[in-house]
């Protein structure tokens, strides 16, 4: 069990305590002190410096206001009354202050989490921010003042984020400015920062940041809880949510305390409540923690302040009585079923006495630390387990922080029981020891000796000072750790022997004595054993590392040495106190150290105890930290366990098995007396003559010496033996150390240790020894068992340990035989519960089974159901009501599972057995039965209801029925309608024939198999229908047969119809007499498809050729030969005439895809260019990738209108390009610009075009690229001076008209505009208007004269109107304009439309020809 001492601080305390924090470093408790100073506890309460409890001294007479530690650092902040801050190093017991930036009583302080950065606010409104420098020195940042008369007393640290303009991270605080009973909220940062969250009427008294959501929690004077929330599109706060504390106001608003609790919980509470209540922002929930009455009293106070510890989940509440009681809280598993009421999520503690009210609490850096402030002082409190021990037949158990009671386990002469003695000393008791009726206590200042009579009477015996913090008694001897060395003392504290440890080892910290021998562990872990039998001690084993260097880390907070001397076992803590779940056991035999890792059993060590007597066998007392659901283990709390092991140098740790002593009432283990564990559990005892008392020690059998109660010792300690040997594997001393033994006790308890052990070869010869044939059978069927684990459980429930077998069963993961096992014991909710999480293939089985048994119990209602669960209800259901009688109940079943088919027919068929017609065609009905419905109407003569069903649901059985119902009676006709409706034509085919219904002979033979078909076809050629027979005969598979009936009976259609369906090489001989007969009947088109289906394709191309038979697609793949069936050449030969062909009947594509086929990409091309498809043009130009076929398409592309359409100049371009065509290209850039000039008048991008057609001449390599080269040089010239002319006649007239004279002067009267490369008329154009627009009539006149004298057209550049105005301003008649000549337009350089593909039509006509 463990209880917090509480510590009181020595000298006059503040109103406050602050624990460090820092990782890696000693818990240290800052407490102002008076006067003007601060006092540094470690975590014992003890001052850190002895001499001197007032470590910090203010030398201005100031007292302390505010503590701050440093997250990382041992560091301190002091804020002192006058505003000054310092700064104390732990380390360097070094001091440094700031005295300029506050000059009133620092009010708050606080550390960022990364501790790069302090808050400090003061009573007159500052905020101040401090970082320190290297030598840990505070340095001020930046402050923020607020007006005069307002108070800082609430600031909250809140996120981190990045700064928009220094782009570095800013720590955001929230504080509240309180002035007038009103409160502003604001934040601020370290960067210079601030603004304001919101505005309050009420002061504030508490500021929370709800990190998860990014809020804030704030209370006030009035009890009002506000949520406030951060509009991100808005940047501005607005209230979320609001809401009373049912406390009150004013006094009780003070007194209204508020922390997180755990994730999302808010935990509150005041002193007008004695419970403590939790709010849930995430989930809305709200509920109460009750605390227990306090002992003896029955009341529970008022609770007046809380503390939580987020990372370990805890929650102190402390009263006004002094008491504090701590709440655990237990996180409710995710994949579980949801939690309905939270309080049950949380653990309570055993509360706690500090004395006086508590006014604050903080919780340390662990969870085993606190401090509690209350109005008489401070107290430093400490988590630890209570002490015990057991040694010479006594047992000490500490009861109290300063309680103990004494008991002796043995009987007195009489055989009767002793009263236990009790001691209340007066220390707060660190540690205690037994031996011989000597019982030592001390508390690390005294150590007080007592004399335990026969009685149980305790008696002082003697006391001494001492510092020690470990000590020990054997005999008069008293054995306690100093500076390197344990002193061995008599009962006056007189040293009387000196055991020296070397610097290297350290100095000794941990006693311990188990019978003769002592084991000290020194702080660098380094354990010696010394005999202490003697007057002297005298070493024994050792030194040796107890712990080794990779675990040098962890910290040893218990030892025990055993009856031997030859091992001694530690259990570790880490450096934040938490307790390990490692185990170290140090072997002196070969100097070694022993490892066990609790872990993987998933649990945690806590106390440790040898036997008394075997030196191999350890006890270890467990904190299960979680149990499986299906062991029958609550999920909530923890379970106390003992392991048993045996520890060996040889074999190591070799764990037995767990004892579960919660079971017993037990509080905890105290000692181990094979085959005894040794409790602490109180008991009531009736003493013969004497009072009942309460006994606080009980013996309980190990689980391995069940039954051996009354055996003598050498029977256990055989067992013993064989236990250990079994454990080793050792089977030849296991089985001589029990040779002798008779009784099947013990052999069952071999056994049963054999299962813990999982031998089952030695199990089946204790199963012999006991003459339990059934379980020796079970062991010899557990062979066909692949699991170990499953095989010794199977033979472990025949010896009666189902416990043992339901974990083997879970650990080997066959849950099919746990499911059995459940079954077979009864436990049918437990079995449901396997099947449904872990053996869902048996889930029904088990619902089957349970129904049976239900069934046999008369529990009808619940058999009903699980037979409705195992998927056997429609049948187990009604069979189980009708074999008990109960029909009403089977109509009611039936009647509430209507949409159940099979239980509909089964009550349909009972009721048609009883003659109930009407209510099996309703079931019938239900169920979908048409076939039943049909049939019932067939027996009752009603035919119209019948057909009406058949008609209405479709089903060929019952259409069946019908149909031979029909036959019957003769009805042929509706007989032959209703096998056809059912899918029978052969039985339709058969009426038929019989009754000569030729008519619907056809149809039904269509229908039917190929030996009908064959049948009716041989019926119908008889008869002489020759081409419905010639049908049904190819149908039928006979086609040779069809075929000949064809020729006979000159039947065309049927024949190609036959042909048609016949496969490609199926028969090449029937093919051919096919073709014979279409071309002696003149069917050429269809002789030919027969030639191409024989594979004459020669022969079918001549009578193409000779007949005009057109040739499709189909055709001329069909006549495509396979690369298989020939070679290259002879292949290519065929595709080509085939290509030839097509291209005589006009089917250009066709004939490009076999030239293409045929490699003759050219010829394909040609054929391409006939068709005029231009997209293929494109696309097949692109992927042939040859010049030819380059210069073919971008050739056939200049005769579309390529100038409107951007692509098909891109790709004119794009393949002259990729054929080197640079004189064709360099034509079609001139054409390009000639287009410009003539239709759109547009110089500019003429001249561009003529630019890029003098690129492509300048690389051409014809003999006349020169002369090409100077007549578009000199076309770009004249090109050039018409537009820097056009450019100037609105800015330089005079040298526009210069230019344009001159240029009219190079042209003579005769040249064609497309060897000057602009049009003259554009050049008398841009004259005229610019004289036109000058009011100059007379120059206009002349130039129009001077075109009319060059035989220009006026129309195409001058407008009608302008030339009729000038004409009238001299009064001159306007001459009539002679209307334009037609000429032929020369064709576009470089291409020739007839050129490609004439030339070569006429060499391929030879060549066929010839």
């Amino acid at each position: 069990m463990e209880v917090y001492y509480c510590t009181k601080l020595q000298g006059k305390t503040g109103s406050q305590a602050r624990w460090s924090r820092a990782p890696g470093y000693p818990a240290l408790l800052a407490v102002p002190m008076s006067p003007y100073s601060v006092g540094i506890f470690n975590e014992e309460g003890r001052p850190l410096d002895p001499n001197n409890e007032l470590t910090i001294r203010n030398i201005r007479g100031s007292d302390c206001m505010q503590l701050a530690w440093h997250p990382l650092l041992p560091l301190l902040a002091i804020g002192w009354k006058d505003g000054a801050i310092s700064f104390w190093n732990a380390e360097e017991r070094h001091l440094e202050e700031d005295s300029k930036t506050h000059r009133n009583p620092l009010s708050c302080m606080l550390w960022n989490q990364s501790g790069d950065r302090l808050f400090t606010s003061d009573e007159n409104g500052k905020l101040a921010v401090w970082k320190t420098d290297r030598l840990m020195r505070p340095i001020h940042v930046v402050s923020y003042d607020e007006q005069p008369g307002c108070k800082i007393r609430t600031v909250v640290l809140g996120p981190t984020e990045i700064s928009p303009d220094s782009n570095m991270t800013a720590t955001i605080v929230y504080y509240g400015v309180n002035q007038n009973n009103t409160t502003v909220l604001k934040w601020a940062n370290d960067q210079g920062y601030t603004g304001v969250v919101q505005e309050l009427t009420e002061e504030v008294h508490n500021i929370i940041y709800y990190a998860e959501k990014e809020q804030l929690v704030v209370t006030t004077s009035g009890c009002t809880l506000h949520v406030l929330g951060r509009n991100e599109q808005l940047g501005t706060w607005q209230s979320i949510s609001k809401m009373k504390f049912a406390t009150g106001t004013g006094e009780a608003a003070t007194a209204l305390q508020v922390c997180w609790a755990c994730d999302h919980t808010l935990a509150s509470a005041s002193e007008r409540d004695n419970v403590v209540r939790l709010y849930n922002f995430d989930t809305e929930d709200n509920y109460v923690l009750t605390l227990d009455a306090a002992e003896g009293t029955g009341n529970v106070t008022r609770i007046v302040c809380l503390a939580s510890d987020l990372r370990c989940g805890l929650l102190a509440a402390g009263t006004a009585d002094g008491r504090v009681t701590v709440f655990k809280y237990n996180a409710p598993s995710k994949e579980g079923e949801p939690v309905l009421d939270f309080a049950r999520c949380w653990e309570q503690q055993p509360a706690f006495q500090v004395g006086n009210r508590a006014l604050s609490m903080e919780w340390g850096p662990n969870p085993r630390l606190m401090a509690v402030v209350s109005p008489d002082g401070v107290n430093a409190c400490r988590k630890t387990l209570l002490n015990h021990r057991f040694r010479d037949n006594h047992v000490v158990i500490q009861t109290g922080v300063d309680r103990l009671v004494v008991e002796s386990v043995d009987p007195d002469q009489q055989g009767s029981m002793r009263a236990p003695g009790k001691l209340t000393t007066k220390m707060q008791i660190l540690g205690l020891d037994i031996s011989k009726g000597m019982m030592l206590v001390y508390d690390g200042t005294r150590g007080d000796l007592f004399k335990v009579t026969d009685t149980n009477d305790v008696v002082e015996s003697g006391s001494f000072e001492t510092t020690s913090r470990a000590m020990a008694i054997q005999n008069d001897s008293i054995f306690r750790a100093a500076d390197n060395r344990i002193e061995v003392c008599n009962t006056a504290g007189t040293v009387k022997q000196t055991l020296a440890f070397d610097e290297i080892h350290g100095t000794p910290v941990l006693l311990d004595i188990c019978r003769d021998y002592l084991g000290a562990v020194t702080q660098n872990n380094y354990v010696r054993v010394f005999k202490v039998a003697g007057r002297e001690a005298k070493p024994h084993a050792g030194p040796g590392l107890l712990i080794p260097a990779e675990f040098a880390h962890l910290k040893i907070d218990q030892i025990r040495v055993n009856a031997t001397g030859t091992m001694v076992s530690a259990l570790v803590s880490s450096k934040d106190k938490s307790r390990e779940h490692k185990m170290f056991v140090y072997c002196s035999e070969n100097n070694s150290t022993l490892m066990y890792d609790f872990a993987k059993d998933n649990r945690t060590p806590q106390v440790m105890a040898w036997d008394v007597v075997e030196g191999k066998l350890l006890s270890v007392q467990t904190l299960a930290q979680a149990r499986d659901d299906l062991l029958d283990v609550p999920s909530s709390g923890h379970t106390t366990e003992v392991g048993l092991m045996f520890v060996s140098p040889e074999h190591g740790v070799l764990m037995q098995e767990y004892q579960d002593i919660d079971k017993t009432g037990a509080k905890g283990l105290i000692g181990l007396q094979a085959p005894h564990l040794m409790l602490n559990k109180q008991s009531l005892v009736a003493a013969a003559g004497a009072q009942p008392f309460t006994s606080n020690v009980a013996r309980i059998m190990l689980q391995g010496f069940a039954g051996m109660e009354e055996s003598d010792e050498k029977t256990k300690s055989a067992l013993l033996d064989f236990s250990y040997y079994l454990a080793t594997g050792n089977m030849d001393e296991a089985f001589r150390a029990v040779k002798a033994i008779k009784n099947p006790a013990v052999w069952e308890n071999m056994a049963h240790l054999c299962i813990k052990n999982k031998r089952l070869d030695v199990a089946e010869h204790c199963l012999g020894k006991m003459e339990n044939a059934r379980g020796a059978r079970a062991a010899r069927e557990a062979r066909s068992i692949d699991e170990l684990d499953a095989r010794v459980a199977t033979v472990a429930i025949h010896l009666g340990m189902v416990e043992d077998a339901k974990r083997l069963y879970i650990a080997s993961d066959r849950f099919d035989l746990l499911n059995k096992l459940y079954r077979a014991s009864g436990q049918w909710d437990k079995a449901l519960e396997i099947a449904e999480k872990n053996d869902r293939i048996h889930l029904k089985a088990t619902h089957y089974a349970y129904a049976q048994f239900l069934e046999k119990t008369g529990e009808v209602t619940g058999a009903v159901e699980h037979y409705e669960a195992s998927g056997c209800g429609q049948v187990e259901v009604p069979r189980m009501y009708f074999e008990t009688g109960q029909i009403d109940n089977v109509q009611a079943y039936i009647t509430k599972h209507a949409d159940d088919h099979e239980l509909q027919v089964w009550w349909a068929r009972y009721s048609e057995s009883i003659g109930d017609f009407n209510t099996a065609l309703d079931c019938y009905e239900k169920a979908g039965d048409a076939l039943s419905m049909v049939r019932i109407y067939c027996y009752t003569k009603n035919f119209s209801a019948a057909e009406e069903q058949v008609a209405r649901l479709g089903d060929p059985a019952a259409a069946f029925h019908l149909a031979r119902q029909y036959e019957a009676q003769g009805r042929i006709t509706e007989a032959i309608r209703f096998y056809t409706q059912a899918k029978r034509y052969s039985h339709g085919v058969r009426l038929a024939k019989k009754h000569e219904l030729d008519s619907e002979l056809m149809n039904l033979a269509l229908k039917s198999t190929p030996l009908v078909m064959i049948d009716a076809a041989d019926y119908l050629n008889e008869k002489g229908e020759h081409e419905k027979a010639a049908t049904l005969y190819m149908k039928g598979g006979k086609l040779s047969k069809a075929v000949e009936m064809c020729f006979a009976a000159r039947l065309f259609d049927v024949l190609q119809h036959i042909t048609d369906d016949l496969q490609a090489n199926q028969d090449p001989g029937l093919y051919m007499r096919c073709s014979e007969f279409f071309m002696s009947n003149g069917h050429f088109d269809k002789a030919v498809k027969m030639l191409i289906a024989a594979g004459q394709y020669s022969r079918a191309l001549e009578l193409c050729v000779e007949h005009d038979v057109s040739i499709t697609e189909e055709m001329a793949e069909a006549m495509t030969p396979s690369k298989d069936v020939m070679s290259n050449e002879e292949r290519n030969l065929v595709l080509q005439r085939i290509a030839k062909v097509a291209k005589r009947q006009g089917s250009w594509q066709l004939a490009a895809k076999k030239y293409t086929q045929a490699g003759e990409k050219i010829k394909a091309m040609k054929a391409l260019l006939r068709s005029g498809d231009t997209e293929k043009i494109i696309f097949f130009a692109g992927v042939s990738r040859q010049k030819e076929i380059y210069m073919m398409a971008a050739n056939y592309l200049q005769t579309l209108d390529w100038h409107s359409d951007p692509e098909i100049m891109k790709n004119i371009i794009g393949f002259y390009s990729k054929a080197q065509a640079m004189d064709s290209l360099a034509a079609f850039y001139e054409a390009c610009a000639q287009i410009e000039i003539d239709e759109y008048r547009d110089y500019e991008k003429a001249l561009q075009a003529m630019r890029e057609a003098t690129k492509y001449l300048a690389k051409s390599k014809a003999e006349d690229r020169e002369s090409k080269l100077a007549a578009v040089n000199q076309r770009i010239s004249m090109t050039e001076k018409f537009v820097m002319a056009r450019q100037l006649i609105t800015q330089n007239p005079q040298q526009a008209l210069s230019i344009c004279n001159e240029v009219l002067m190079t042209i003579p009267a005769d040249s064609q505009d497309l060897d000057s490369g602009i049009r003259v008329g554009d050049v008398f154009a841009l004259m005229i208007e610019y004289w036109y627009e000058q009011r100059n009539a007379l120059e206009a006149y002349k130039l129009i004269e001077q075109m009319r004298g060059r035989n220009i057209i006026l129309s195409p550049y001058l407008d009608q109107r302008m030339v009729e105005e000038v004409y009238k301003a001299l009064g001159v008649e306007p001459v009539q304009d002679r209307a334009p000549t037609q000429r032929a337009a020369a064709p576009r350089t470089g291409y020739n439309p007839e050129e490609g593909y004439i030339d070569e039509e006429i060499v391929d006509e030879i060549v066929d020809e010839d």
